[in-house]
């Protein structure tokens, strides 16, 4: 095999392509382009390849190229299933069988990030060939992916199991029993801090060392060490790298612009199914999900003159090519055809709240306030003044929500925040969680089922 054809079947397959998680994918055909792991890591071009293949996983349809950002927002109120998909349905009504297919791909697709990215952390090293400063480069980014999906799939599924070895062959290396989310988040940090050091600061489309920080920032949000937050929150403010576009609408038409802190790469070779999924027949999809209709209040959230509404959700008058999308259809992704849409992994605005949550649960209410109106004024309203603690909490939420939209933080937001009960209606607490899925419980003796289902 030449160096170019090893390239190209490493970045398309990402290293034999196992899910970490269960032993279904050694039931299936091995594809005659998939190639040995010895056969990679002999080189830099192997090694190189490997890593694209960690890349390559996040922009499966099954995570960030479609059904972890949609369901995140689904699962909440900021969009409505008017699609005929019953497993989208199941989400929307927040009861999601332990057999439903879309969230058990998003499970299987995670975990086969995971194994991508430790095939590389276990691998890279004993290839001497390459500088070591090469080799703390390959390790370094594959710690930064597998930190970022170990701390997704907590987020879907509470206590889930924590891989730190690849696994390449069907025993019992595969039964990795569950970890506390706790333990979870320990580890993505402690993988966030390993990597920092030898990532670049500029890479378009990978990981950087702001990408690292920003990263940890959310999830030490997530695990509310504010102190944490606000500080990593911080840096990122503090560097000068990011900056606001002056408008909204230009963040979504700006590919890997000065507000893009990690964009998700997509082209006609490696398509989003965002857009698809989003946008009606007449534009090119088919319209499962929308921000209007039944069980979506977002377009109401907008305060008047929020020039983010118009936007993220079309009023009729944007025009997509030749034609006009129709009222009421999200308009944040715009290429159904070829699914060229970059996905905003992660994005100033969303530092800049990060930083005003954090700083206003410390008390530090006027740092928050300066933060939050940063965001505001960029969308054209006017500053908040003299919040109390609760009330400036309550209109972070808010900013959230409108700046956020349709990037799949809703659901999380809500759930980390103690409302989604309340505002969704939920009376089953074991909801706030998505099952297990079904096969992995069944291939997988170790692993326990989320309690409810």
């Amino acid at each position: 095999m030449t160096v170019r054809s090893k390239f190209a079947t490493l970045a398309m397959l990402g290293l034999l392509g196992l899910s970490a998680g269960s032993c279904s994918d050694f039931l299936e055909p091995t594809p005659q382009t998939s190639v040995d792991r010895n056969d990679v890591f002999t080189d830099l071009e192997g090694a190189r390849g490997a890593v694209i293949g960690i890349y390559g996983a996040l922009t499966s349809a099954n995570y960030l190229g479609l059904l972890y950002p949609v369901f995140a927002d689904l699962a909440a109120d900021n969009l409505a299933h008017i699609g005929t998909f019953p497993t989208y349905a199941q989400t929307k009504n927040r009861n999601i069988l332990t057999d439903n297919v879309n969230n058990q791909d998003i499970y299987f697709a995670i975990y086969r990030t995971i194994n991508r990215a430790n095939n590389v952390i276990a691998q890279v090293p004993a290839i001497a060939s390459i500088s070591e400063e090469q080799r703390n480069a390959f390790l370094a980014e594959a710690l930064f992916l597998r930190a970022y999906a170990h701390f997704d799939a907590t987020r879907y599924w509470g206590d889930v199991a924590l891989v730190l070895t690849p696994t390449s062959t069907p025993d019992a290396t595969l039964n990795v029993a569950r970890s506390p989310r706790a333990a979870v988040y320990e580890q993505v940090l402690a993988d966030l801090t390993a990597a920092e050091p030898s990532l670049p600061e500029v890479n378009v489309g990978r990981a950087t060392k702001s990408a690292a920080t920003a990263l940890r920032a959310r999830v030490e949000l997530y695990r509310e060490n504010w102190q944490g937050a606000a500080a990593a929150a911080d840096q990122i403010i503090a560097s000068n790298r990011f900056q606001l576009l002056p408008s909204y609408r230009s963040v979504f038409t700006t590919e890997n612009s000065a507000e893009s802190i990690w964009e998700i790469q997509f082209d006609a070779n490696t398509q989003s199914s965002l857009a698809f999924f989003f946008l009606p027949g007449i534009n090119g999809g088919r319209n499962e999900v929308s921000p209007t209709g039944p069980a979506s209040t977002l377009p109401t959230a907008y305060e008047t003159g929020d020039q983010r509404k118009d936007a993220s959700i079309s009023n009729g008058t944007f025009i997509l090519g030749t034609r006009p999308v129709a009222a009421g259809v999200g308009i944040k992704y715009t290429d159904p055809g070829t699914g060229t849409d970059n996905f905003r992994a992660i994005r100033f605005a969303e530092i800049l709240l990060i930083g005003a949550e954090a700083k206003a649960r410390l008390g530090d209410l006027p740092g928050s306030l300066t933060l939050l109106n940063r965001v505001r004024v960029r969308a054209g309203l006017a500053p908040r003044v003299g919040l109390t603690q609760p009330a400036l909490l309550d209109a972070i939420a808010q900013e959230r929500r409108v700046e956020l939209a349709m990037e799949g933080h809703r659901w999380f937001d809500l759930v980390r925040t103690g409302r989604a009960q309340s505002l969704l209606g939920i009376v089953d607490p074991n909801r706030l969680l998505f099952p297990i899925p079904f096969r992995e419980t069944v291939n997988n003796p170790n692993i326990t089922q989320n309690p409810g289902y």
